[in-house]
């Protein structure tokens, strides 16, 4: 075990040698609250953006303003009865979208290839289904029929069930947020172990290594803890700076304010454990990996896909994805189980999926690695 702790000291002290990976520990992290920040007053901006400008070339009746007022106050309407004008305002950006009525036909022109268009789409069309309902309603009257008899043949109601303090925004911000947790353990171990793996294989000094009183095994468990260790430095650097970045956008922005999330003792050893979990199995997979190589830069390659595994949980995130698979894919549910920790709470369940499968999959890569390491020919 001494000579683990020896191993595991000496790969440190090459490590914090190196410029590079100095970098990638201390400052790849400092990415996390520049995001947070940045996003977060980014999402302040886009709500309190300027109203949509309609362009309209004919006289709206005060029911149509007033219907258009109901649907939401992010429509502003410019009124001119000269379409070329409407046009040309619409190509320079001085109006976000034009309504024509031509041969009572109403005609609206927008650009939906971004969001701004798509939202004005959304917004328009429901004013059209309330004018066309308000029209309908007239007409039925006036035929001696109750318009509740035909539009109001069901009543609901939306029973909003999102937890307090939460929204799509929030969420895709802690999203992203905690899986880049994720993604800084896996950048920093692809890294360390290709070099104090694959690139002492290259250097030769592998062979200096087995003169000494050391068996294979005590070599990759010393290598092992180095690559965790620096794992776990660069999560712990990345929390201690997003959790400032979390209060300045919760107390500078409106849309922030009302941000609820898990900061309880259970929610922060049970997150603990998921970094120190995911550090060991993306460590023992980098060590696997870059035992197949031999050079620097085809270790390089082969972990690289690693990184993938660390962006799932954020596509899964945002097309709401939700499967036990997630928490039981390597890497990736280090990032699931995350965004579950803090957005929704710690669910047994699924916790449990998370490390039986880490630590199985930990375990069998890393007898595999011990069996790797056992031939001489995978040092050289």
């Amino acid at each position: 075990m001494n000579n683990i702790f020896i191993t595991a000291k000496k790969e440190l002290r090459a490590i914090f040698r190196d410029k590079k990976f100095i970098a990638v520990i201390f400052l790849m992290p400092l990415i996390i609250p520049l995001y947070i920040v940045f996003m977060g007053f980014l999402y302040e901006d886009m709500d309190s953006m300027d109203k949509f400008k309609i362009g309209v070339n004919y006289q709206m009746s005060d029911v149509e303003k007033e219907i258009m007022k109901n649907i939401g106050n992010d429509l502003e309407l410019v009124e001119s009865e000269n379409l070329d004008e409407l046009k040309n305002k619409f190509n320079e950006g001085e109006i976000n979208a034009y309504l024509t009525l031509e041969d009572g036909i109403y005609n609206l022109y927008v650009d939906t290839s971004n969001t701004e268009g798509m939202s004005i789409t959304s917004l328009m069309n429901a004013y059209y289904e309330a004018y066309n309902n308000y029209l309908a309603s007239n007409f039925l009257g006036e035929k001696g029929i109750n318009p509740d008899d035909v539009f109001n043949r069901i009543k609901y109601e939306v029973k909003d069930q999102a937890k307090e303090g939460s929204s799509l925004f929030i969420n895709i911000l802690m999203s992203f947020a905690l899986c880049y947790f994720i993604m800084i353990i896996t950048v920093t171990a692809m890294n360390t172990s290709t070099d104090i793996i694959a690139g002492e294989k290259e250097r030769g000094t592998f062979e200096t290594l087995l003169t000494f009183p050391i068996t294979s095994n005590e070599i990759i468990g010393g290598k092992l803890m180095a690559i965790v260790i620096s794992c776990i430095l660069s999560s712990l650097i990345g929390i201690s700076t997003s959790i400032p970045a979390f209060y300045i956008v919760k107390t500078q922005t409106k849309m922030f304010k009302t941000m609820s999330i898990d900061f309880s003792l259970t929610t922060i050893l049970a997150s603990i454990l998921v970094l120190v979990l995911v550090s060991c199995l993306v460590g023992v997979i980098s060590i696997f990996l870059c035992g197949k190589a031999k050079t620097f830069k085809e270790a390089q390659g082969k972990v690289s896909i690693l990184s993938f595994f660390s962006m799932i949980p954020m596509f899964t995130g945002l097309l709401n994805v939700s499967s036990d698979i997630l928490y039981m894919l390597p890497i990736a549910n280090g990032g699931s189980v995350l965004n579950d920790l803090f957005l929704k709470g710690f669910d047994p369940r699924t916790y449990t999926l998370f490390v039986v499968s880490s630590l199985v999959v930990t375990i069998v890569v890393a007898a595999i690695v011990s069996s790797q390491y056992k031939d001489e020919k995978a040092l050289f």
